[in-house]
């Protein structure tokens, strides 16, 4: 008996270490989602408002920047939005920047068209700047010459468009500014209705067309295009649909994409041409922001011009317009990789760019030999 008393008295300390093992493994398993809960939170604060990883898609910016480099952004130094998402929803208001984008920087934006991706381009005029494109390699800023960056180049790609050549004198909105986009341009009209959009994301911004013809409205009259018979209220709302009888398809323009306002122009031309000389045409423009039509427009954000350094092969603002404010997310700072995927696969480790990791991405500021520097 007096050898069974001591394994009797064992059991209840097993049982109570068992017991207690219980409440420290909670205390773990506790501590390790707080720290991962934590971890995730300061993640998607630093996602949010601090930084911004990107990817070079196209050529659009070679050789400054080359498909396949891989480069962080800073979001907070153009000041990022208030809230997530918050620009999708109508919340336009932001957090206070450290700086505004300057000539030169190098700035990653929201696309203003109906692909909402990421876009990254060099910001060539700020507010109240004039930009002038003369012939195909002379960029004017504030009538001085505007020399491409080191490594920028001109290739007479399938971005060399022969309606930008000579591109007229534009200035560019800067906040407080107030327009009537009913006496504007074609060209100056539908880069107005970007603006417009960038600071209303949540609202239909559309456009109205009428025909007069010696003062009387003709929306209605038949008008020949290309073969086609039509009336000026097949245009409407920026979308013309009509068969070419000529070429036996059927051609489509969507001038809300944002970037083909020359075929806007080309097209309104076409009609004006349906009539003789001695007739006085006119196609007045109307635009309209949800059901209410804009007569006058005070701008609410500084405006950007951006290009990019592959200057022939860049979809950018002489095809789309201004860059608003309100669409900036960050300036890109540097390269943290770089992957050449034109080789083959199994070459991955030579297929790396080592030399251009580490690289910052500087702004550029027109300043080169023989060139003053052009003051902004």
């Amino acid at each position: 008996m007096s050898e069974q008393q001591p394994k009797q008295a064992a059991q209840p300390q097993d049982s109570a270490a068992q017991g207690g093992a219980k409440p420290a493994e909670k205390t773990g398993l506790l501590r390790f989602f707080r720290e991962m809960g934590s971890a995730l939170v300061m993640a998607l604060i630093a996602i949010v408002y601090v930084i911004q990883a990107f990817q070079i898609p196209t050529g659009s910016m070679e050789d400054s920047l080359l498909v396949g480099d891989f480069l962080l952004g800073l979001k907070f130094v153009y000041g990022a939005p208030l809230l997530p998402y918050s620009r999708e929803l109508g919340v336009t208001r932001r957090l206070p920047a450290v700086a505004k984008p300057k000539p030169g920087d190098v700035v990653i934006f929201r696309y203003p068209g109906t692909d909402a991706k990421d876009y990254i381009k060099r910001m060539v005029a700020g507010p109240g700047d004039v930009v002038q494109f003369v012939g195909n390699k002379k960029l004017l800023v504030n009538g001085a010459e505007l020399i491409l960056p080191p490594h920028g180049k001109y290739t007479g790609g399938n971005r060399a468009d022969p309606r930008i050549v000579n591109f007229a004198p534009l200035r560019i909105p800067a906040a407080g500014d107030a327009f009537c986009p009913d006496t504007m341009p074609v060209r100056e009209f539908l880069f107005f209705k970007t603006l417009v959009h960038q600071e209303n994301p949540a609202k239909r911004v559309s456009m109205h067309f009428d025909l007069y013809v010696d003062g009387e409205l003709a929306n209605n009259a038949p008008l020949n295009f290309n073969g086609a018979r039509l009336s000026l209220d097949d245009l409407q709302d920026g979308k013309f649909i009509y068969k070419n009888e000529m070429t036996r398809r059927t051609e489509v323009f969507d001038f809300n994409r944002v970037d083909d306002w020359t075929m806007l122009d080309y097209v309104l031309e076409v009609i004006r041409r349906n009539f003789p000389p001695d007739k006085s045409v006119e196609i007045r423009k109307k635009m309209f922001l949800g059901n209410d039509r804009i007569e006058r427009y005070t701008v609410r954000n500084d405006n950007y011009f951006m290009a990019g350094d592959n200057r022939d092969n860049s979809l950018d603002s002489r095809y789309w317009g201004y860059l608003n404010h309100n669409f900036v997310k960050a300036k890109a700072l540097i390269l943290y990789f770089s992957y050449d995927n034109t080789g083959p696969a199994w070459k991955f480790p030579a297929n790396i760019r080592w030399n251009r990791i580490g690289k910052l991405i500087r702004s550029w500021d027109g300043e080169s030999e023989g060139n003053p520097k052009i003051k902004y």
